[in-house]
């Protein structure tokens, strides 16, 4: 978490950090094995991309170091390999009656890419908490109008219900799911596939466009095993984050769409998906 708010403090805070957790990580067993391997191969090829960009004599073309940090990203968080174990957290935890079972857990597999991302791959991010008003300001019509739709949606499908709850639980999930799950999930999908895929066109409007679908296409059907529904709400979810970070071309303006989605679903509706109607 420390490296996390680093993003936002300085680039020696952050590397520092992320250097502090994978050591402590280490002694403490929760990375083992050649998981060192694997975070320091991206470490070096975020960085490469980085140098790439800033020295066109760099050697190696951007785009190449972008695939192998996308497919090592996938990999790692759709698949990880021995060495990266999930810390349980909150485990097994029913919050309705007719809820799916719930359980949350940390892990440095999708974190560490989001971190790298923020850190050497997507150097645009809000500079100060002026700026933040000012992005936060620009998509909350948005994201009111698009909550309300995504909501009716939900529920019409069947993934969810008017369920209005409170948990202490929330107090513990809120900073998790902004801080890691969130932040990974909009720097890979938002960051580095949206804004990629952007670049690609000759056409800005038409970029934009395939860019936000593509995007939002591919963050639905990673969670494919909640079935169908679950992958049409997920891409509509996608494409409100894909929106906010296309109108202010800032990571933080889509944190803030998801985040206020899953904070809305959290208290008010099903959470994480009625059972009837996951899988």
């Amino acid at each position: 978490m420390f490296a996390v708010l680093g993003l936002w403090i300085h680039r020696n805070v952050w590397i520092g950090g992320l250097f502090a957790a994978v050591v402590t990580a280490y002694f403490t067993g929760v990375l083992y094995g050649f998981a060192f391997f694997w975070i320091a191969l991206l470490f070096l090829v975020a960085l490469s991309y980085r140098l790439s960009i800033t020295n066109p004599g760099f050697g190696v073309p951007p785009w190449s170091l972008l695939l192998v940090f996308a497919a090592l990203t996938m990999w790692l968080a759709l698949s990880p390999p021995q060495g990266f174990p999930r810390t349980p957290f909150v485990d097994s935890v029913r919050l309705s009656p007719d809820a799916v079972v719930w359980s949350m857990g940390l892990g440095f597999p999708k974190v560490v890419p989001g971190i790298l991302i923020f850190g050497f791959m997507h150097p645009e991010r809000v500079r100060s908490w002026r700026e933040l008003g000012v992005v936060l300001k620009r998509v909350t019509p948005m994201f009111l109008f698009t909550l309300a739709g995504l909501m009716v949606i939900a529920v019409a499908l069947g993934n969810v219900r008017f369920d209005p709850k409170w948990t202490p639980l929330f107090l513990v999930w809120a900073p998790v799911n902004l801080l890691f799950t969130v932040m990974a999930e909009e720097a890979f999908f938002r960051g580095l596939v949206q804004r990629g895929l952007n670049a690609l066109g000759s056409n800005r409007r038409q970029a934009a466009i395939f860019s936000i679908a593509a995007a939002s296409l591919l963050y639905g059907l990673v969670h494919y095993s909640g079935g169908w529904n679950h992958v049409v709400v997920q891409a509509l979810v996608g494409a409100s984050c894909g929106w906010a970070y296309h109108r202010t071309q800032r990571l933080e303006a889509a944190m803030a769409v998801q985040f206020g989605i899953d904070v809305v679903q959290f208290l008010l509706f099903t959470f994480p998906a009625l059972e009837s109607g996951f899988g």
